[in-house]
């Protein structure tokens, strides 16, 4: 029975199109993290190398610096929804590639390295579009909900596909994890097929792309709230965001749990972080802060820190789960401010500026991996908690000191109006 608050949660599913998108994108999501469990338990038991795994990071997220701002431009440039059909169609044969090398014996680090960086670019491009296209499908004021019910559908699949993965890596074997990723595609590419969408409205573009790209930059340079705001996003992905390329070393060497262990260790910051979803998709209103995102950055520093330190199971679960609340909150404030706030012109390029925070995962994840070989990756973790405490803390102090000020101008007028009035 549907309540009135599951009612208000789930009030822009009404919206044929943006319902279709968003029931595709579960049953592709789930495939995904499924792969991404099958490629990090690879990886660890091939190498059995911290390294390794920081070395296929760099290949995975590497992609999103390189041509993240190419992908803003294509989302304003061309048609959103056919871009998204060839994105998906191209990670569908690049996880077919991957089930048949595994299956046949034939994988090796060098192969995961190559089908890694080939799909950070298509997700790359696909997650620019796909952003850019459901601002389109919904009224303006839905838009929180809507962000709220995407990340929700996105972390339930970080729930389904790990916990997945860990049983098919245990009962069948890591092959069968890429074969069902490749199968769910189709499911998303019928439904971008489904969708009813007005003509795209043709622009001409005078300039060319790399002028596309420095606009971008030229407008996030005079909105200094925004630019902050997506600066400490980049802070998290680099000291922050690769932490669940290590949780394997955490499954084997710390807790010393199986592939279902394991399994049930990915999934718990995906639990969290449905819960900051559904949250966020529950409120009325948009009221988004700088200090509401450093909240977030604190409580994430905070949970990573206690993970690290932890050798309970059920304590680990809990505090992974509050490092995805923590994450995700971060995260979808920062995409609601941007949704709302840039021009419909720029917003696949401002989108794709703050998407390539995810670029900085591969160097962070290098980085994490080497000081774990050198110090141990649980006070790897603990610097890495501490430097995003440091950044949390010294932005909410800007952001006090400019409210301040601002407080202080608006007050001036009035105090020179009184000594006005009593002359």
């Amino acid at each position: 029975m549907l309540t009135l608050s599951s009612v208000k949660t789930l009030r822009s599913l009404r919206h044929r199109n943006f319902r279709l998108l968003m029931t595709g994108a579960l049953v592709s999501s789930s495939g995904d993290f499924m792969q991404n469990v099958a490629q990090s338990w690879l990886v660890w038991h091939l190498s059995q190398s911290p390294v390794a795994i920081g070395v296929i990071a760099v290949f995975d997220t590497l992609p999103r610096l390189l041509v993240g701002a190419v992908g803003g431009a294509i989302a304003d440039r061309f048609d959103r929804r056919r871009v998204l059909v060839i994105t998906q169609s191209l990670a569908m044969l690049q996880a077919f590639a991957y089930w048949l090398l595994v299956e046949f014996e034939g994988i090796e680090l060098w192969h995961i390295a190559l089908l890694a960086f080939f799909l950070g670019v298509v997700n790359t491009i696909n997650q620019t579009a796909r952003q850019s296209l459901v601002n389109s499908l919904v009224p303006k004021e839905e838009l929180l909900n809507v962000i709220g019910l995407q990340s929700s559908v996105f972390n339930f699949s970080k729930i389904m596909g790990p916990s997945a993965g860990g049983l098919i890596i245990a009962y069948v074997g890591i092959a069968g994890c890429f074969l069902i990723n490749a199968l769910s595609f189709v499911y998303l590419i019928f439904n971008l097929y489904q969708m009813e969408l007005p003509p795209r409205e043709a622009r001409r573009h005078e300039h060319g792309i790399f002028a596309d790209i420095r606009e971008r930059f030229y407008y996030l340079r005079a909105n200094r709230r925004m630019l902050y705001i997506v600066g400490i996003s980049y802070v998290m992905a680099l000291f922050g965001a690769p932490y669940n390329r290590f949780v394997p070393m955490f499954a084997t060497n710390v807790l010393h749990v199986g592939a279902t262990g394991f399994g049930m260790l990915m999934s718990a910051p995906g639990i969290g972080a449905m819960m900051a979803s559904l949250t966020l998709a529950s409120v009325d209103k948009l009221r988004v802060g700088t200090r509401s995102i450093c909240f977030c950055v604190l409580g994430f520093a905070l949970s990573l820190t206690l993970f690290a330190f932890s050798h309970s199971f059920i304590l680990s679960i809990g505090f992974l789960a509050m490092v995805g609340f923590c994450q995700v909150g971060e995260r979808a404030l920062t995409n609601a401010v941007i949704q709302t706030g840039a021009p419909p012109e720029l917003l696949g390029r401002v989108l794709s500026l703050f998407f390539m925070d995810r670029g900085l995962w591969s160097l962070g994840g290098l980085i994490i991996g080497s000081s774990a070989s050198a110090i141990g990756i649980n006070w790897s973790f603990a610097i890495c908690g501490a430097v995003c405490t440091a950044a949390a803390t010294a932005l909410l102090l800007v952001s006090s000191r400019q409210r301040s000020e601002a407080l202080r101008h608006e007050a001036a007028p009035t105090v020179e109006l009184v000594a006005v009035e009593k002359k």
